[in-house]
């Protein structure tokens, strides 16, 4: 069963992520992972089951004029996890120090496709983050975004620059920062 990447990236953006973990069956193929949004634009992450590995997605959305969102286009990996389940995913950040930031990549989409003049164009970027155990809270260009227990993020911006990342331990102290990956 596929999902509708736009109806389950608008409800993840009102409702936010679900309290408790969603497992991965035979009838639940997707799952939300993180969301974040930077003003009118929005990044959502989904692991879904696929035939014999999970696919980790990224969607981009951008509002449109009724206070709606369009689904703009996004990015994926596939992973054949060894034990073909979704805890794999879920153990990602064991590996990690207990203060690392993992940037591990992203994706980026052409915002405005009725612009005439090429320098003027605004892009849509988003990176995927994988956080140690000893993070509790990612700033991102004042926004703050909660470490959830697999410690999987998106990050979004509509900026030219990527904004800066500051990784804080649960008693709010600084602990790291983060560089985000410039592709201009």
């Amino acid at each position: 069963m596929a999902y509708d990447a736009l109806a389950e990236s608008m409800r993840l953006i009102a409702d936010g992520l679900p309290d408790q973990p969603v497992r991965l069956s035979r009838r639940r193929r997707f799952a939300p992972v993180a969301v974040d949004v930077d003003g009118d634009v929005a990044a959502t992450r989904f692991l879904r089951r696929g035939t014999g590995c999970f696919w980790d997605e990224i969607h981009l959305l951008v509002q449109n004029g009724n206070g709606g969102w369009r689904r703009l286009g996004g990015g994926g990996s596939s992973r054949g996890y060894e034990d073909r389940t979704a805890e794999s995913f879920e153990r990602a950040r064991d590996d990690l120090a207990s203060h690392q930031v993992l940037v591990n990549g992203g994706t980026a989409v052409w915002r405005d496709s009725d612009r005439l003049l090429p320098w003027t164009e605004r892009w849509v970027r988003a990176a995927a983050v994988l956080v140690g155990g000893g993070i509790a809270q990612l700033v991102v260009g004042g926004r703050r975004l909660p470490i959830r227990y697999h410690g999987h993020l998106v990050v979004v911006w509509g900026s030219p620059r990527p904004p800066s990342v500051t990784a804080r331990d649960a008693a709010g102290r600084t602990v790291v920062t983060a560089t985000l990956p410039d592709d201009r």
